[in-house]
């Protein structure tokens, strides 16, 4: 286990692992929520910031996959609570005061599938060159991207998603390790697309 990492929303505790590749050590913290569970009343809007707890929350298990349809039998899989986001970084100490370069990794399928996992895209290849990930989970399909004339479904939430994770990463992953003035966003498919919108949209400023 990793010793507690503060953040602006409390302490989170990981695991240390080793990377497939030169078995380095490194520090993974799976599944922070960087927003509140957007249901209920929250569907279709913007995202929310999380409330902050009390206790040292375990980031130590991967957490929901966003709502998307099974590949394989086309039923519904994941769920709606999947703001989630995973940090990784060559930190695994308290001592080590470096700050490193941060990427952080848009996962693609079409807007409509897909998640951080790391079954499906680890960072050890990134964690080798002494850089701190951040992959996200965003909201799919209509869930993320209906966008109609009204108040209730104003469109792009899952974009604006991605734009709340960023923000995330601004404001604590110097406690993780990283630089937050040394960040770059990038992506797969639908990913790649999303980092170009971000490029070009004022709100992703910072």
């Amino acid at each position: 286990m990793t010793k507690p990492v503060k953040t602006n929303i409390g302490l989170v505790q990981g695991k240390i692992v080793n990377t497939i590749g030169k078995k380095l050590q490194y520090s993974s913290f799976l599944g922070i929520p960087y927003a509140k569970p957007p249901v209920g009343y929250r569907r279709f809007q913007p995202p929310e910031y999380v409330d902050a707890w009390k206790d040292i929350y375990q980031a130590t298990q991967e957490k929901n996959i966003c709502l998307q349809k099974n590949p394989v039998n086309e039923f519904p899989m994941g769920n709606e609570d999947c703001l989630y986001l995973n940090v990784y970084t060559p930190k695994v100490d308290l001592i080590d005061i470096r700050l490193r370069a941060v990427m952080i990794w848009i996962h693609g399928g079409s807007f409509d599938s897909g998640s951080s996992s790391p079954e499906l895209y680890g960072p050890d290849f990134l964690i080798e060159d002494d850089v701190v990930v951040v992959a996200m989970n965003y909201r799919l399909g209509p869930l993320g991207f209906l966008s109609l004339n009204h108040s209730n479904a104003t469109g792009n939430a899952g974009l604006k998603d991605q734009n709340l994770a960023m923000k995330w990463v601004q404001q604590n992953i110097e406690h993780f390790g990283g630089d937050p003035m040394k960040v770059t966003i990038f992506g797969q498919s639908a990913g790649s697309v999303a980092t170009l919108y971000h490029v070009l949209s004022d709100q992703s400023n910072g």
